[in-house]
């Protein structure tokens, strides 16, 4: 037999094991996110530690990884690489490593099988042809991971999750492959912008399709606009002023209005899941027809917004006792 076809052969016959353990660690992750954020939140502790001993003032860019160096070594762990505004140029970044051995027992178990899969193959089938499938699996299990932390860590300052790490005004931690793909889990731009700024953005992002997701509005008046079919994914609004502003058909999952006043708006046929509007002021806003599966409202505007009996039964209520 060739190697091509041995090679065919074999990922043919691992495909249903592969399968299963995507599964598993996608059970696995939602089961242990408790513990996922907990990672990070040690590794954050770690980082203002290194940071004070290399005499880092600040950092901007954080980033999050599964090292496949590691992985070859089953040495299961995550580094954390902190970068001030230099960016990769930055001459003396901060990195720190979180053990995660057993929160990835099923990449192991996976390893295995793999392994006592190839018995047959002879030399067709290398260890290299088998952490080739592995690394695959460390993508889509970055994905998995990201869209738990991403809901994780919203609560972040009311935590205090990243206390320990001084950052600067505007910064953003992801998670992914190092000095390569990887997603956003937080970002925070708290720096005021010129009122154009947000007319320019928009206009862009009839271009750009994500130009406006993951942006973010930091104390500013933003009015009277029509927004139609614009992904707009876990943009934030903080102590703003959203007014007379009707979006309709936007993706606005996992959107955050931190001390946000809206006034005037609505929401028709937007997705609006997992969106937090806990510490908003509501004023003449309608949600009639949009998805509100898991968005948080605060319990004492739900009677005076336009929210169905069967939305209702979806959304999520903060009461102040619980807060």
């Amino acid at each position: 037999m060739d190697r091509e076809t041995a090679l065919q052969n074999y990922r043919e016959a691992v495909s249903r094991k592969i399968a299963a353990f995507r599964s598993h660690m996608g059970d696995s992750v939602l089961e242990h996110a408790e513990d996922w954020e907990a990672v990070v939140e040690k590794a954050m502790k770690l980082l203002g530690e290194q940071m004070e001993k290399q005499g880092k003032e600040y950092v901007c860019f954080l980033y999050f990884s599964l090292l496949k160096s590691d992985t070859i070594n089953r040495n299961y762990r995550v580094q954390l690489h902190g970068l001030d505004m230099s960016w990769y140029m930055d001459k003396e970044p901060v990195e720190v490593y979180v053990d995660v051995k057993e929160l990835l027992t099923p990449l192991d178990e996976l390893w295995n099988e793999l392994v006592c899969a190839n018995q047959g193959y002879g030399v067709s089938v290398n260890e290299y042809d088998i952490q080739n499938l592995l690394f695959d699996e460390l993508t889509i299990m970055d994905n998995m991971i990201c869209q738990v932390l991403r809901y994780r860590l919203r609560d972040w300052e009311k935590k205090g999750i990243f206390e320990p790490v001084t950052r600067s005004p505007y910064w953003v931690l992801r998670w992914g492959e190092y000095r390569d793909q990887t997603e956003i889990l937080v970002q925070a731009d708290r720096v005021e912008k010129d009122p154009g700024v947000w007319k320019t953005e928009l206009s862009k992002a009839a271009r750009e399709p994500e130009k406006m997701v993951f942006s973010y509005w930091y104390k500013g008046t933003y009015a009277d606009r029509t927004i139609r079919d614009m992904d707009m994914r876990f943009i934030t609004f903080e102590e703003s002023t959203v007014q007379n502003i009707v979006f309709q058909n936007c993706n606005l999952e996992g959107s955050r209005f931190p001390g946000t006043r809206l006034t005037g708006c609505s929401f028709e046929g937007c997705n609006l899941w997992g969106a937090d509007f806990r510490e908003c002021t509501f004023e003449q806003t309608s949600f009639a027809g949009a998805e509100l599966t898991a968005a948080v409202f605060p319990a004492e505007s739900v009677p005076f917004l336009e929210i169905s009996a069967e939305q209702l039964q979806v959304i999520r209520l903060d009461r102040e006792e619980e807060s």
